[in-house]
């Protein structure tokens, strides 16, 4: 019983050791099909890629013209309103310095006529406020230790007029009208 299971087990390993080569020979040449039409594939999906490639160069190519035109059009802009600025700061400089008629003075500025500035609003980096129907120019630092809501008046002195503070005498800050 021995010898026919080791005859049998050796027929059938004989058997299968010719068997596997023969297939192996056999199933050859489809592999070779096969690794051809990848190759076919890899040439297909290289053309896709490419012109997605292009696609893509056509995109940024039109998006960075479009950016180039907005920056173009932005400067434009930022050129118009900084003429329009100096105009208006030409403006204001011709009318700054002016004087306030002698009756005008006397009914709403000196030093019996206090107030306090509040918030002053900033023009071209410039303070600014207005008091008694004009607009005055900040002309100098504020002083430390002043606030914009200490009581102050306006005098002219030696031909200019001048923000003082009965609070700190001694302290003038030059201003100017503008008319």
């Amino acid at each position: 019983m021995k010898l026919t299971t080791v005859l049998s087990t050796t027929a059938l390993a004989v058997l299968l050791g010719i068997s596997v080569p023969v297939f192996a020979q056999d199933d050859s040449h489809p592999q070779e099909e096969k690794r051809a039409e990848p190759d076919a594939k890899a040439d297909q999906q290289e053309k896709q890629e490419d012109k997605q490639v292009d696609k893509d160069k056509q995109i940024d190519k039109e998006k960075a013209e479009k950016q180039e035109d907005k920056d173009k059009h932005a400067q434009q802009e930022e050129k118009s309103a900084a003429r329009q600025d100096e105009r208006q700061d030409q403006r204001a400089d011709a009318k700054q310095g002016g004087r306030i008629p002698e009756d005008r003075f006397r009914s709403n500025f000196g030093r019996a006529h206090t107030f306090s500035i509040g918030h002053p609003v900033i023009v071209a980096g410039t303070p600014r406020f207005q008091y008694g129907g004009y607009w005055f120019v900040i002309a100098q630092p504020w002083p430390v230790g002043w606030a914009y809501t200490d009581v102050v008046y306006v005098d002219f002195i030696d031909g200019g007029y001048y923000l003082l503070s009965p609070v700190h005498p001694g302290i003038q800050i030059s201003i100017d009208v503008i008319l």
